[in-house]
């Protein structure tokens, strides 16, 4: 068993950091008209259109109470727009409208800018063992609550 000497929180740093980073990620997507609550589901029904409401809490891995507000929000603004699915009557498949659409260049740009900004003093090894060892705790997580 590895016990560290080190005796600070890393936990309590991550709060920190996720806290600024949310601050920060809020002057990014606010000019796109869209909340930082709202800019996971936003982005992955980019990559992956189509997809229902299960789907996509499974995807952002947050709460379906969250997704139910968050879609509805997306919906309201005109983003996206919910389908009855023709293969199952009783589940219903999110999409992008063209107002949604248009969205994703700029705004993609804009999140790639922020995400290069945060760590614009890293060299690439720096930036890879970073990388490496948060992927690390997120599957301890994904492996602790299954």
């Amino acid at each position: 068993e590895k016990r560290h000497k080190v005796n600070k929180s890393i936990g309590k740093l991550i709060t920190y950091l996720s806290r600024c980073i949310q601050q920060e990620l809020k002057n990014v997507v606010v000019p796109f008209d869209i909340s930082v609550g709202e800019e996971p589901y936003y982005m992955a029904l980019t990559k992956q259109d189509g997809l229902t409401q299960d789907e996509l809490t499974k995807l952002v891995k947050v709460d379906k109470a969250a997704t139910t507000r968050m879609v509805k929000s997306l919906e309201q603004k005109g983003y996206i727009t919910r389908e009855t699915d023709p293969k199952d009557k009783r589940n219903k498949k999110i999409y992008l409208t063209e107002r949604g659409r248009l969205k994703y260049e700029p705004l993609s740009r804009a999140l790639k800018e922020f995400n290069q900004k945060l760590t614009s003093e890293w060299t690439d090894e720096q930036y890879k063992i970073v990388y490496q060892n948060l992927e690390m705790l997120q599957k301890k997580f994904e492996i602790d609550n299954k």
